[in-house]
């Protein structure tokens, strides 16, 4: 959590063009050393993410913490419906989710599913005396699929640089988009979810002409959950015929949410792991 500048985070082993700050569920006492999960009570190496306090810089901007805190609860409530929505389509009664897996109720009463975000900035490569463009990458961020269950992205109005892939392997472009819409990917934890039938979707973000920023916020259960198909995908009407998107091959698709999230951040953030989690 906090600041990571340029150098800091890689995909697929190479270096994002981007800087960032990143922010996460918060746990009080009461849940930082808790197992919500309900049929065990060990404790797990992914509890490491659950920090009592982000650092927020409220000396120098404190109207940071409000405005972060009160985007993230609209931002999760759009999440609890599109999570809803995507039950419904696949015969599934979201009342019937059970308690252990998504907070229910906002609140301290209840432990906070573990979402994050990240405020990111997207810098143009640099350029020399002779204006040819310079960079040791052309990705801001490599191929990849998010190992969290949705990702909500609130991007520039004027810039944009992200990619989606099709089915059929194709790169897509997605449009700057205004401050009142939210693009929506899949991650891991949903196709796991749906049992395959919602595939997490591979993306990526080219280097910007110019300054590009993005408030991606990374939707998930709670923190213990271990997610398990609930539908039975032969019963679902399938339109994909097949595909050809990228896949990490060596990348295993873990039902527990604090293990896929723990995995994705271990691949990212080398410096960090090596700094404070050198016995893992």
């Amino acid at each position: 959590r906090g600041y990571m500048p340029m150098g800091v985070e890689n995909t697929e082993g190479k270096t994002d063009g981007r800087e960032q700050i990143e922010y996460a569920a918060e746990y009080d006492g009461k849940w930082k050393n808790s197992n919500s999960n309900h049929n065990e009570r060990e404790q797990h190496f992914y509890h490491r993410l659950r920090v009592a306090e982000n650092p927020w810089p409220d000396k120098v901007q404190p109207s940071l913490r409000p405005a972060i805190n009160e985007y993230i609860d609209g931002v999760l409530s759009i999440g609890d419906k599109l999570r809803d929505a995507l039950c419904v389509g696949m015969g599934i009664d979201p009342k019937h989710l059970p308690d252990y897996m998504f907070r229910k109720i906002p609140g301290n009463e209840q432990e906070p599913n573990f979402w994050s975000m990240k405020l990111v900035s997207y810098p143009p490569p640099a350029k020399t005396s002779t204006n040819d463009t310079v960079s040791d990458t052309e990705y801001g961020v490599g191929a990849h699929a998010d190992s969290n269950f949705l990702t909500m992205i609130l991007q520039d109005d004027q810039t944009s640089g992200l990619q989606v892939q099709t089915i059929d392997g194709e790169w897509i472009d997605v449009p700057p988009t205004p401050a009142n819409v939210l693009i929506c990917n899949i991650g891991e934890l949903a196709q796991i979810f749906s049992g395959g039938y919602l595939m997490a979707t591979p993306h990526r973000v080219l280097r910007p002409q110019n300054s590009r920023i993005s408030l991606p916020v990374f939707y998930n259960p709670k923190l213990d959950h271990v997610m398990e198909s609930m539908v039975n995908p032969e019963e679902l009407t399938w339109n994909r015929k097949g595909q050809n998107q990228w896949l990490r091959k060596e990348n295993a698709l873990m039902g527990s949410v604090g293990e896929n999230s723990f995995k994705s951040l271990a691949r990212s953030h080398a410096e960090v792991f090596k700094r404070h989690h050198e016995d893992l």
